[in-house]
């Protein structure tokens, strides 16, 4: 398993109190601008992670789907299924 080594990162802590009438997403947008590009990556990281012991996988890289597909020209086709016939 590849672990990335731990940096030591400043800890981010917020707090409001509002009325539930009076809700919004400042608050959420804030905190998110306030941590950074490398924070939102480093918490969707955790988050996948998360996912992959709840699925009871082990939590390693994940891996690149690999799909394959053909894509078959028509002229291609004809000319095959002409060569078929014959």
């Amino acid at each position: 398993m590849i672990e990335q080594p731990e940096q030591r990162k400043e800890r981010v802590v917020m707090s409001r109190l509002v009325r539930r009438d009076q809700q919004d997403r400042t608050f959420d947008l804030e905190f998110w601008e306030k941590i950074g590009a490398a924070g939102r990556f480093d918490a969707a990281w955790q988050m996948l992670k998360e996912v992959q012991l709840i699925r009871g996988q082990r939590a390693e890289l994940p891996r690149m789907q690999r799909n394959v597909t053909r894509i078959i020209r028509r002229s291609e086709i004809k000319k095959s299924g002409a060569a078929a016939d014959e």
